[in-house]
């Protein structure tokens, strides 16, 4: 045992660079499976830590006041465990550099906050004239401690100043640079002064049985309805989401994906290097065999060596993998407002390392080291001397016109098929990064185009919320505005067709704000029962179709609706937890909610569509309309929402491609540092005919752009499909998407692989051309 110990460790030293590169390539799969273990757990417990250490409320509402004696009452009941309250206004601010959407949360008692605690990051909570931000709102605006800001609910109310005392991180709220909106905390007696009211209007509750929070939503709408409150926009908790869980499930999804692709290279690293090691030391298995050993005493050296560099990547891989977990936790948890737990270690990484460094190694150098000991004794002590590798076969005609230019370049392109398994290793190391790197950009695209192909299909440049709600027919007011060139009533509830809950839209049957893509039957119609028109993937879940009587149910009563049409619409918003969308017409909406003849929102066809005209234009609507207290929110600033949180995206799947990339850049050099250990002499006898350093490089560097032109149109042709799969489980986690691939793309990554290979191909280049022909011809 000591002496095969010795044996593996002189093995490990005798070609330093190569065993480098084998442990970085085993290091960089099992960091990235690693990382993504330890990202998953420790999301799922600041979920837990959030919900249970910031008391997060189950049941949330908006309400017309909620005086302290309704307080009272709610917290008495038997399935409530507390109640509180907030002010809530949707205001802006300013610095002195442009106004910021803000909203305003009122808190009674920063020292005592039942539920939805909010965390001191920065100076002290806010006393009266003063306001406390959230710290993620710097990165709309600069804000500093100290600061005066103007606070103005619209753009003609009253502007009223107060000084940042503090930043506060808010529990469950995602980051401001992802909604385009800071969260500013003030004493509620502030904010209510804003809002003209002696109460708070936002209500928080926790239940004792968070599995009945629906049932107890309706009971304490109807407890407050008995007693002249209303309550609108009510958010029943789910215990196992919270806001952005999808879109973060999906990234660690494809994120997943990646780690496996980048622990599968890793194996062919190895068995490229096994195999190169048993090629050098055939002598040595032979003298083992004709000694009596057995097949296994000769292949042990080799499978024990491949578990030391398992062994090593695994303990490495583990310390990157948690650095890099830990790493991205916390800008993940940032970006949704969890509350990180105490940094932990668990048994299952280190496990889970262990068995993807020792696993991969080990499996990928069996096959080489089976193979190499099958041969017959007499074979492997034979001393051939000096062969040609290739023959004159479909390689040498491919090149031949090749050799006509450049002798050296056609030697180059011919060295690729020189070691055909090793070859194919490489190729297929080289196969598989392109094709992720091509997968990750697919989903990019159509991530990116999808997103604007829907908002394409709502017209609207804006929105214009009223807090008193006005008369459908205000819609020919605001026609006449002199900013305005088409003003729709529109509606939206929360609503459910059984146990899948959905967003329903009440819009009018003649809009021309909104393009319905059709797929089956008509756009909304009168019919009774009420005609609703689903959107694809909705009517998928629930299953169903044109012609189907359903029960749909908006918290306040049951409803018979005749499904009459479906479209193609899977437009969601960011963090959001319902299925699709149900359409139907306003009027049949608000008279199904209580509100016959009333809205509070209206969907704006401007004369602009330029963010600063549609900014003015808004201004100008709110000023003109404020007894009705409006608040505007241009439609510009969510798309530029979702491209923040698409970029996310982007950013963390080129980020897990680089590290595939890296490994499959180590095969390249892995594979050219075998090939110069082997033809040493080779090049010292090219360099005793008379060529030169440079003419070394370009033989080097000419095989390596050979193998990596093969690996992209494999990697392409693999990558195709592959990104096509991708992109629908994509898909289905979040939307459904339009699968977008160009060409240009295509040549892109061809472009960029070539550049890169070029460029690590430098080393062994430099290696060859240094090599002194004295040194590699001599025999002793």
């Amino acid at each position: 045992m000591h002496l095969l110990l010795t044996k593996n460790l002189r093995d490990v030293q005798r070609r330093p660079l190569r065993t480098l590169l084998t442990v970085l390539g085993v290091v960089l799969g099992v960091a990235g499976v690693v990382a993504i273990s330890f990202t998953g757990r420790n999301l799922a417990e600041a979920q837990r830590e959030t919900y249970a250490g910031t008391h997060q409320p189950d049941i949330s509402a908006y309400v017309s006041e909620a005086p302290p004696t309704i307080l009272d009452l709610l917290s008495r009941r038997q399935d409530v465990v507390s109640a509180d309250s907030r002010a809530v206004q949707v205001t802006r601010t300013s610095t002195g550099q442009g106004w910021i959407d803000t909203r305003l949360v009122g808190v009674d008692d920063f020292a005592n906050m039942p539920l939805d605690s909010v965390q001191l990051v920065a100076g002290r909570f806010p006393d009266r004239g003063e306001v406390a931000f959230d710290a993620t709102a710097t990165e709309l605006t600069p804000i500093h401690l100290g600061d005066l800001v103007a606070l103005q609910a619209s753009a003609d109310a009253t502007v009223t100043y107060a000084h940042v005392s503090g930043f506060v991180r808010a529990p469950a709220t995602l980051d401001a640079s992802i909604l385009d909106q800071a969260t500013a905390f003030m004493p509620a007696s502030d904010v209510r002064a804003l809002l003209g009211s002696p109460y708070n209007n936002y209500l928080m509750l926790r239940v004792a049985d968070p599995a009945r929070a629906s049932q107890t939503a309706d009971d304490i709408q109807q407890f407050l309805s008995e007693r002249g409150i209303s309550s609108s926009n009510y958010t029943v908790r789910d215990p196992t989401v919270f806001t952005g869980s999808r879109e973060l499930a999906t990234l660690l999804l494809l994120l997943e994906v990646f780690s496996v692709v980048g622990a599968v290279l890793s194996s062919f690293l190895v068995a490229n290097t096994v195999a190169a090691i048993m090629v050098e030391e055939t002598r040595q298995i032979g003298l083992i065999k004709a000694l009596g050993g057995s097949r296994w005493q000769a292949m042990q050296p080799y499978l024990t060596f491949a578990l030391l560099l398992g062994v090593a990547g695994a303990v490495l891989g583990w310390g990157c993998g948690i650095l890099g977990g830990e790493l991205l936790t916390r800008y993940l948890a940032n970006l949704s407002g969890l509350t990180l737990p105490p940094f932990s270690l668990a048994p299952r990484e280190f496990l889970l390392a262990l068995a993807v460094g020792t696993g991969v190694t080990l499996s990928s150098a069996l096959v080489p080291a089976w193979s190499a000991t099958r041969q017959r004794v007499a074979r492997l002590l034979a001393n051939i001397g000096v062969v040609a590798d290739f023959s004159r076969g479909p390689t040498q005609r491919l090149t031949a016109r090749v050799s006509r230019a450049s002798a050296i370049a056609a030697m180059g392109l011919r060295n690729v098929t020189r070691r055909p398994v090793r070859a194919a290793i490489t190729l297929t190391v080289v196969a598989v990064a392109v094709a992720a790197f091509v997968s990750t950009q697919a989903i990019s695209r159509s991530v990116s185009i999808t997103v604007d192909h829907l908002y394409a299909l709502y017209g609207a440049d804006g929105w214009i919320f009223f807090e008193h709600p006005v008369g459908l027919d205000f819609g020919s007011v605001l026609d006449r505005t002199p900013d305005v060139t088409r003003a729709e009533a529109w509606a939206n509830v929360s609503g459910s067709v059984g146990s899948v809950a959905t967003d329903v839209w009440g819009l009018p049957a003649n809009t021309t704000i909104y393009t319905p893509r059709l797929i089956a039957g008509t756009w909304l119609v009168a019919s009774n029962p009420v005609a609703v028109v689903l959107t694809d993937n909705f009517a998928q879940t629930i299953h169903a179709s044109v012609g189907d009587v359903l029960t749909l149910d908006t918290g306040k009563q049951s409803t018979l609706v005749n499904v009459v049409g479906i479209v193609n619409d899977d437009s969601t918003y960011l963090g959001a937890a319902t299925i699709g969308k149900v359409f139907i017409q306003v009027s049949d909406l608000q008279r199904i909610v209580g509100e016959p003849g009333y809205v509070s929102l209206f969907a704006l066809k401007l004369r602009s569509s330029a963010p600063n005209a549609v900014n003015q234009s808004l201004s100008n609507i709110e000023a003109r309309f404020r007894q009705f207290a409006p608040v505007t929110l241009p439609m510009y600033q969510d798309q530029q929402s979702s491209r923040r949180a698409i970029d996310i995206l982007s950013v963390m799947l080129n980020a897990m491609v680089a590290i595939v990339s890296v490994v499959g850049l180590a095969g390249i050099i892995n594979t050219l540092l075998i090939n110069l250990t082997e033809r040493r002499r080779e090049y010292g006898v090219l360099r005793a005919l008379g060529a030169s350093g440079r003419h070394l490089m370009q033989l080097v560097l000419t095989e390596a752009l050979g193998l990596t032109a093969l690996g992209c149109i494999i990697g392409t042709l693999v990558g195709y499909p592959l990104a096509r799969w991708l992109v629908t489980i994509t898909g289905e986690q979040l939307f459904r998407l339009e699968f977008h691939l160009g060409a240009v793309t295509i040549l892109l990554i061809f472009a960029v692989a070539l550049a890169a290979t070029a460029a690590v191909s430098a080393v062994p280049g430099l290696l060859a051309g240094r090599l002194r022909p004295i040194q590699v011809l001599r025999y002793e």
